[in-house]
């Protein structure tokens, strides 16, 4: 809940009373070890207790509050787990010193055998990085090429090695040879000043860059990391909350790590669906347009939940703005009303063909004949007249969100989503989920999801207080002038935000019992007395 580290957790946990009462620790009990606190955190990261905390508790939240969870908010987020932002040629760099430095570490016998020269272009003496990437824009593109030589060297050089090859980092070697590199038939020499001009060549070069993915390595410290052009290096937080409770704060229903080279396209379904298992699947899902392509709107719906986004993309220019295109047929993908055309005529006939998910609309050709725009209309016509348009569902439903999308409606029911904007600053800045302390998914994931449980804890606990004190009874209190009543407060002024919201959690714990049993199941395992 407050960012701490390790040591100031532990800290804490012995020396602030606070802390103590909050979690419903006696003295002799609120101790804890830096190895304890290591393996309950394995233990969290191979159990994933941490997704099952963060639902349980949220849901129990929910519950308690009273918490209508019929529209929810769905937003995601940029976040960066503790690695540097590495340029291009810092990667190889530092994927290169990393590996030296381990070979040096487990066998320092074949680290000897990799030339001296090769050597210390990437690790000092005391395994310090040397200045090799730190080099004016101009001539990286020089310094990259020598590297990537370099990288092909290494490889080959320990290909037939079974112990070299199971190295977590000659992996990394591998991964970036294959991914920022391209081989090729003749070997490739360092030209005059290169750093590498006096050793032999070496068949490979450097892919420009719109050729590397983004899914491609971008630190060996943390190789589950990706890149967006759109937000950099990192992972993406998918963040969904409830909406419309008025008073009653809005509680995150689901949390996410996701791939930030992903598109947010392909994480809608599976919140709808975890909302759906937890039995809290909301009614109406809004969005913006990153999740609401037309495949997912129609895939909420078959699970029960109305996907408010606008259309992504435009509309395409017309080539005769006169004409009459299909577009401009309003035809009601559920088919539960008649497709009516541009003139306002409605269909006499309508035939579906569920398996190639097709719709055919006949609209009676006497009337088409009469009609101002039959000579501009480009549906199809048949020989007595009858004209037929031929869509999809899919076709059918981008029309009708293009059109609803111009309603008030419309403007009214997406406003609501700017909400969540607040949210996702709200756990970055208050309770760091914008810089984790921890490297690799496996450990950002558990810090993601604990965060946001922490986030609704303290909203629940916030507005408990809040409610408690609204009604508390005052006080009479004695003054020279003569009796008044005055309601009895504690001032803000001189406490830590710390201070104030344990004091709350404290107080929610003894008088509501939300959470009786909890803190005392968590510190169990941290002291060894339970199994997760």
């Amino acid at each position: 809940m407050f960012d701490l580290t390790d040591e100031e957790v532990l800290f804490n946990l012995e020396y602030n009373l606070a802390y103590q009462v909050a979690l419903g620790l006696d003295l002799d009990e609120a101790s804890c070890c830096q190895k304890t606190l290591h393996n309950f955190r394995v233990k969290l990261i191979q159990s994933q207790a941490d997704v099952l905390v963060f639902r349980s508790l949220t849901d129990r939240i929910v519950a308690g509050l009273g918490v209508n969870a019929g529209k929810q908010r769905l937003d995601s987020t940029h976040i960066l787990s503790n690695i540097a932002r590495l340029t291009r040629l810092s990667l190889f760099c530092e994927t290169i010193r990393t590996f030296l430095c381990s070979l040096q570490k487990s066998w320092s016998s074949k680290f000897d055998t990799i030339p001296a020269s090769l050597r210390r272009r990437y690790l000092r003496d005391d395994g310090r990085e040397t200045r090799f990437g730190d080099v004016a824009s101009r001539e990286a593109p020089r310094r990259l090429a020598v590297c990537a030589r370099d990288v092909w060297r290494l490889v080959d050089r320990f290909r037939g090695d079974s112990k070299v090859r199971r190295m977590q980092v000659y992996g990394f070697l591998k991964r970036l040879l294959e991914e920022q590199c391209e081989i090729v038939t003749a070997p490739v020499a360092g030209v005059e000043n290169d750093a590498d001009a006096s050793e032999p060549g070496v068949p490979v070069t450097v892919k420009k860059p719109e050729d590397v993915r983004s899914d491609s390595l971008q630190t060996p410290h943390d190789p589950d990391v990706t890149y967006s052009g759109h937000k950099g290096k990192g992972y993406e937080v998918q963040v969904a909350e409830t909406l419309g409770n008025g008073e009653v704060p809005e509680i995150i229903t689901h949390v996410d790590v996701t791939r930030l080279c992903d598109s947010d396209e392909q994480a809608t379904i599976p919140v709808v669906e975890s909302l759906v298992e937890r039995g809290i699947q909301p009614q109406e899902m809004v969005a913006d347009a990153a999740f609401g392509s037309t495949a997912n709107v129609m895939a909420c719906q078959d699970l029960g939940t109305e996907l408010v986004a606008p259309v992504s993309g435009h509309v395409a220019d017309r080539v005769d703005d006169e004409e009459v295109r299909k577009e401009d047929f309003l035809v009601d993908p559920t088919g539960e009303n008649k497709s009516v055309c541009p003139a306002f005529h409605v269909a006499v006939r309508e035939e579906w063909d569920a398996d190639r998910r097709t719709i055919r609309c006949y609209f009676e050709g006497a009337t088409c004949n009469r009609c101002e725009l039959g000579e501009r209309c480009s549906v199809r016509r048949l020989k007595d007249g009858t004209r037929v348009l031929t869509t999809t569902d899919r076709s059918a439903l981008l029309e009708e969100r293009r059109f609803y999308e111009q309603t008030d409606e419309f403007r009214e029911r997406y406003a609501q989503r700017a909400g969540i904007e607040a949210t996702n600053p709200e756990l970055k800045r208050r309770h760091g989920l914008g810089r984790i302390r921890t490297r690799g998914v496996a450990r950002v994931r558990p810090a993601v999801y604990l965060k946001s449980v922490a986030c609704n804890i303290k909203r629940m606990v916030t507005y408990l207080a809040e409610r408690a004190a609204a009604t508390e009874p005052t006080a009479t209190m004695a003054t020279a002038g003569g009796r008044v009543d005055e309601r009895v407060t504690r001032s803000k002024s001189c406490r830590s935000p710390q201070g104030d919201q344990l004091r709350e959690i404290s107080t929610v714990r003894l008088e509501h019992g939300f959470f009786p049993g909890e803190s005392r199941f968590v510190f169990n395992i941290l002291q060894g007395r339970g199994a997760l």
